[in-house]
């Protein structure tokens, strides 16, 4: 079987992921989480969306999620012929490769979400626009100090600015005939030039990393460069973090390298359902829609 694995990102995490880190809390990885992830370890800790949604707490949880997931799953699995990541899971997509170990994937998980937080001071957010013409969205965003950070499909696109700034333009993308708008659980503006210096710092920290042979491809968001070794892959990784994601271009070189099943790992199901819809006759489910890792295997196993 010709798999390919997609890691989602932030934006659909929720109460249930943070009990499955709980629940996965053992070993190095383990004690990793703890220290990453403040009051995981508490069992009666109770946890709502907006603290979800702080980089803190969501960028070292969701990777934790994900590798725990791909932890389970990977000798049950035919090795993947690529992977890509969806802004955040892009860093669980290189660390699946073997760009780095999971336990130093958590801990880069938190300098990158300080780097972040650290690059803006203010109320951000992400705002995802459907049903509008590409252009149409950038003039507006432009308009109100927000820029385009992600384009997930044709006439799907998500801007990123101060928080004043999407308030202002909902109203003309919903004047201007938007058929969806959707208000992202991220407080950053991720994939935008306010946060250059955040990418550069990431790249430093990146750069002590060794280089070494990917496990499997890993394929960058920003453009769906296919990287084989993890040098390509670390300095794509960081400058992401500043540069629009070009994710429709992913899902489009996914499609070509011609899957017999694309599984997405991650909170949510938003990148099977955008998968879905541009190749129907390919079979894409996330995790998420199982209750069980063996409900995952005996999918695949069945011949999708």
């Amino acid at each position: 079987m010709r798999l390919a694995l997609l890691f989602s990102g932030q934006g659909g995490q929720n109460v249930a992921h943070w009990q499955q880190v709980q629940a996965g809390i053992d070993g190095e990885l383990g004690q990793a989480i703890v220290r990453a992830v403040p009051g995981i370890a508490e069992p009666l800790s109770t946890v709502n969306p907006e603290k979800l949604a702080k980089n803190k707490i969501a960028q070292p949880l969701i990777f934790a999620q994900q590798m725990l997931l791909w932890g389970s799953l990977q000798s049950c699995l035919p090795r993947p012929i690529c992977a890509a990541g969806y802004s955040l899971g892009e860093m669980a997509a290189c660390s699946a490769a073997g760009a780095f170990a999971t336990v130093e994937g958590v801990a880069l998980c938190v300098e990158r979400a300080a780097e972040m937080d650290g690059a803006v001071s203010g109320e951000y957010g992400m705002l995802a626009v459907l049903g509008l013409d590409d252009a149409l969205v950038a003039k507006l965003a432009g308009e109100d100090g927000l820029a385009v950070a992600i384009r997930n499909a044709p006439r799907h696109l998500v801007v990123a600015g101060p928080s004043a700034g999407i308030a202002a333009v909902a109203g003309k993308f919903e004047a201007a005939g938007a058929s969806r708008l959707v208000h992202l659980a991220v407080h950053t503006p991720s994939h935008t030039s306010l946060l250059a210096v955040a990418a550069a710092n990431f790249k430093q920290r990146l750069d002590l990393l060794p280089d070494r042979r990917l496990a499997f491809p890993v394929l960058s968001a920003i453009d769906a460069t296919v990287a084989r070794t993890a040098r390509p892959a670390l300095d794509a990784l960081a400058r992401q973090i500043c540069t629009p994601l070009d994710w429709a271009a992913c899902l489009q070189t996914v499609r070509e390298m011609q899957p017999d099943a694309v599984l997405e790992i991650g909170p949510g199901n938003a990148l099977a359902k955008l998968f879905g819809e541009l190749a129907p006759d390919i079979p894409a489910r996330a995790c998420d829609d199982f209750r069980s890792i063996e409900g995952i295997v005996r999918w695949l196993d069945a011949g999708h």
